[in-house]
């Protein structure tokens, strides 16, 4: 059978939430995919994080092949995409890293995740909440910063801090809408009655917005740009004349792809497309269900815009990533896990329940496609990793600073003019390079010490150790040198000279008094520091892909004793497909699932 398949990816979803919430009957879809159809667990590859496993997946190749560094795609001449150019094969990458390009194919590439800094290209205006009473969401001063590369501002928190003031002047109430390229666009709002107003835009054109409801999507003129976004009537008192006024994220409805044709009759068929939400999804956030109301939207685009380019556009693949999932891991998961510092009963709760209706929503998005999928297409949920709870902070560069290796500045970076060793922000902060004469900008190690330096930092990661409440605790759980790390699916020129990984509770960070290792301060998960294989009894670091299909061994189910990895997905996507002679794909068949 020539077979077609949709890859729905989720970032972050966590084997054991899955089974947990399927076998408490929340999760029908995906129950149906775990009794009816077939089940893996996946071992991502470090570092723990989507950029490299997801682009793993789609390529079917390891990431000594694939991964060329965070926004940096590889050359899709001899991995799957490019097998399936050259095999008349379409691929639709439909909200998927911005890593994975589809230069140099004829394949359909729409509103790529943006992991850059400000918005994404076809961003006009990032989301907004407005709010008469701009101190209810307070700020909160930082003494502690997770995640890479360590600039101070990082997506660790998944803190979105998109809040203004709707300023008040005779009676009179506007705000003011900041599009991406530093323009303001003043907006009027007219108190029509206890549960209405309406907004006024600089061509005239107005919109009623009422208390709790959506406007329709709308054309807002921005400077010289024309967006498309809508409104949200968040909370209103008259006679105080308060009220808080969400806006969606705003597009540029002309910028998506790299097909306008066709970008046209996506947006034509499934409607506007947002690339994220307004308000994070966390127990304490104010408006949270607004939050997830978007999601929902996205996720239910994805799956209509799946269904009608493999059904109607004739398309073989179809690959996104879904993301809402991974947001609730890992502003909950801290206060849900036992095994985290942070938990007690009462948070755990209502951690709990925000997780859950995250699945749900993934969840209703799976039973849309599965209902109305084609008898030849295979269906896969997949996960580029898991999540566990943080306990502990890692400061590399102090760490290298007190083994000799590195010169610091005031920032807390490298002076390269004096340091032996350093880590590159696009390789996720698990490989330490010698800072070699020759091959960097500002090398200073000669290439006859090259082999001294690298042991040297070899010797300073697995002799780095924390003394614990538990007794003394290593902080790597992994830690390989480059010529040794072919196992772990490193090699090539990119790969860094020394490659490691956190043990389990320990990530990337740094604090204001620089402290080498320190407990962390507050609750959070973040996956991507830690070794691949952590795990608790509530949740861990595996990745997950369940299928459902014409060619599906059906109740077959694969677990992390003998796990596939992200270039296994490739590969067999490739064999699904029918391509021929792809022998650079360097992943196995699941032959036992499929």
């Amino acid at each position: 059978m020539d077979q077609k398949v949709i890859v729905f990816g989720v970032d972050g979803l966590i084997p054991e939430l899955v089974y947990k919430f399927a076998d408490e009957g929340h999760l029908p879809n995906i129950s149906q995919l775990l009794n009816q159809g077939a089940c893996t667990e996946l071992l991502p590859y470090i570092s723990t994080w989507g950029d490299v496993n997801f682009v793993s997946m789609i390529t079917g190749q390891a990431p000594g092949t694939s991964w060329k560094g965070q926004r940096i795609a590889p050359d899709n001449h001899d991995n799957l995409l490019g097998y399936m150019n050259k095999q008349a094969k379409k691929c639709a990458l439909v909200h998927f890293p911005e890593t994975i390009s589809t230069e140099g194919t004829d394949h359909f590439e729409f509103a790529p995740y943006w992991s850059g800094k400000g918005g994404a290209p076809f961003e006009v205006a990032a989301p907004m909440v407005y709010s008469t009473n701009i101190d209810k969401w307070p700020s909160q001063q930082k003494h502690e910063y997770l995640g890479w590369p360590p600039a101070g501002e990082t997506l660790a928190y998944h803190e979105k801090a998109n809040r203004d003031k709707i300023e008040i002047a005779n009676q009179s109430y506007h705000f003011s809408i900041m599009t991406n390229d530093n323009h303001q666009e003043q907006v009027q709002i007219n108190l029509i009655n206890k549960e209405e107003i309406s907004l006024q835009f600089r061509d005239g054109s107005t919109v009623s917005v009422s208390l709790g409801k959506w406007t329709d999507w709308l054309e807002i003129p921005l400077g010289e740009k024309v967006g498309v976004g809508r409104f949200k009537l968040l909370a209103f008192d008259h006679e105080k004349q308060q009220l808080d006024l969400l806006q969606s994220q705003v597009n540029d409805k002309h910028a998506y792809s790299n097909h306008k044709e066709l970008e046209k009759e996506c947006i034509d068929h499934s409607g506007p497309f947002i690339s994220k939400w307004s308000i994070s999804a966390a127990p304490d956030n104010l408006y949270m269900e607004t939050g997830i109301e978007e999601a929902e939207y996205q996720a239910n685009w994805l799956a209509e815009t799946a269904l009608w380019l493999l059904n109607e556009k004739e398309f073989d693949l179809f690959a996104t990533v879904f993301r809402l999932n991974d947001e609730t891991h890992h502003t909950c998961l801290g206060e849900y896990d036992p095994a985290s510092p942070f938990y007690t009963p009462e948070r755990a709760k209502l951690s709990e329940e925000v997780m859950q209706t995250g699945y749900k929503v993934l969840d209703c998005a799976i039973g849309k496609i599965l209902a109305n999928k084609s008898d030849d297409t295979l269906l896969v949920l997949a996960s580029d990793h898991g999540n566990v709870p943080n306990e502990y902070m890692c400061d590399i560069y102090s760490r290298l600073e007190e083994k000799g290796l590195c010169i610091l500045d005031e920032a807390g970076l490298p002076i390269m003019s004096e340091s032996k060793a350093y880590l590159k922000e696009e390789r996720g902060g698990m490989e330490i390079f010698v800072n070699l004469k020759g091959r960097e900008v500002s090398g200073i190690v000669d290439p006859a010490d090259y082999e001294k330096v690298q042991t040297e930092i070899f010797h300073a990661i697995t002799t780095w150790y924390h003394e614990t409440a538990e007794g003394l605790k290593n902080v790597s759980g992994i830690t390989v040198k480059k010529q040794d790390a072919v196992p772990l699916g490193f090699w090539g020129e990119e790969a860094g000279d020394v490659l490691f990984a956190y043990s389990q509770g320990f990530v990337w960070g740094y604090n204001t008094n620089r402290e080498v290792v320190a407990a962390v301060s507050s609750p959070g998960a973040n996956h991507g520091p830690q070794i691949p294989t952590a795990s608790t009894l509530h949740s861990s670091n595996y990745g997950i892909a369940l299928f459902d299909g014409p060619t599906v061994h059906n109740g077959v189910k694969r677990n992390r004793d003998k796990p596939y990895k992200m270039n296994d997905m490739g590969t067999t996507i490739a064999s699904i497909l029918g391509l021929k002679n792809c022998n650079q794909l360097d992943g196995r068949v699941m032959k036992d699932l499929l």
